[in-house]
């Protein structure tokens, strides 16, 4: 039996689903006139959005504007509320090309499908292909980033409100450039620190969070009080969250959670794990972090190594604590705001607050 958070979350996905795929269908008749290419362009990028996912950026919008107006007066509030839904999956059409990725949520990349499609479609040879995706690719998460954009603009908001929720759009879309480009370049440091680690999470993973808490609420009309108390909780729950997503990264069931448990330590990506390790390890276990951390043709062996590196140091329980504290602050900010937010909504969020930083999956 359901509790009341999940039912909430369900009704909530399926209202954001269809306005999701309503826009989605919309702009694939909008250029049926073009031909069967462009049909089959947006059906792959409609398919590919609705595949999967929580959801919980367009939920973060919809959640907000309820916990300051209620029930919604704006007709397009859940059309609205996908902008940052679509602007994401643009950038995981990239980020699968950046990482050579295969597949995303049980089906292929966007680059692997129109790779393999030339091929059988042209008979093309392996780097005609390569290129074709590569391009495809490229153009799929410029169109998606460009749509999430003009679910606003269609959404028939005041001019003011519009005004705001582009320019949230526009700071959440620079912001994940900015802290993909930092964590890129901290995989070249030895010496990336906690404060240089929570400043790369901000940008690259609460940023989308945050955005989608405080157009929501721009769009119920919150005052200052009330967006401050969103901007905190969207920025810490989003931290905690990623620090979460790396202990899966680490310690994960790799059949729960569908993403390997070893991916973290071979690539040498600068966790938080890792660069607690780093700072509390004695010399022995610096050595091994030293030694394995990124080589190339790990062993199960050496990942375990690793991994008890972690455990033995106190890295684990120290990144945990941090993650911990950020969730305790982020829900006391929401809390904090004057006049206080709608109840049923408030509980929503420190759930589905609680949720995120506990999940296995």
């Amino acid at each position: 039996m359901m509790s009341g958070f999940e039912e909430m979350w369900k009704e909530e996905q399926e209202r954001i689903n269809k306005a999701l795929n309503d826009f989605l269908v919309m702009k694939r008749n909008a250029a049926h006139y073009l031909g069967p290419v462009h049909d089959f362009y947006y059906d792959n990028l409609r398919e590919y959005v609705m595949r999967g996912g929580k959801r919980l950026r367009p939920l973060a919008v919809v959640t907000a504007y309820k916990a300051v107006a209620g029930e919604p007066k704006t007709e397009f509030l859940y059309r609205a509320s996908c902008s940052f839904e679509i602007l994401h999956n643009g950038s995981l059409l990239h980020d699968d090309l950046i990482d050579h990725d295969e597949t995303r949520r049980n089906g292929p990349t966007f680059h692997a499908l129109y790779r393999d499609w030339l091929k059988e479609k042209a008979e093309a040879g392996q780097e005609k292909a390569d290129d074709f995706g590569m391009t495809m690719a490229i153009l799929g998460g410029d169109s998606l980033i460009n749509l999430g954009a003009e679910t606003i603009t269609t959404s028939q908001l005041s001019g003011d409100v519009a005004a705001k929720c582009h320019t949230y759009f526009q700071q959440g879309f620079s912001e994940i450039v900015e802290g993909v480009l930092l964590e890129m370049n901290m995989v070249l440091s030895d010496n990336v620190s906690s404060e240089t680690y929570l400043e790369m999470v901000r940008l690259k993973t609460a940023a989308l969070f945050e955005k989608a808490l405080l157009m929501g609420a721009a769009m119920a009309n919150a005052n200052e009080s009330q967006l401050e108390a969103f901007s905190e909780f969207g920025v810490k729950i989003g931290q905690a969250f990623q620090m979460q997503d790396d202990i899966l990264g680490s310690f994960g069931d790799e059949e729960e959670t569908g993403k390997s448990a070893s991916g973290d330590i071979r690539e040498g990506k600068r966790t938080m794990l890792l660069i607690k390790a780093l700072e509390l390890a004695n010399p022995e276990q610096k050595q091994v972090l030293t030694d394995l951390v990124g080589k190339e043709d790990m062993t199960d062996e050496e990942v375990e190594k690793v991994r008890d590196v972690f455990r033995e140091s106190g890295a684990l329980k120290s990144t945990e604590k941090i993650m911990n504290k950020l969730l305790e602050e982020g829900q006391d900010a929401l809390r904090k705001a004057k006049p206080p937010l709608k109840s049923q909504y408030l509980d929503f969020m420190l759930n589905l607050s609680r949720f995120l930083t506990s999940r296995a999956f």
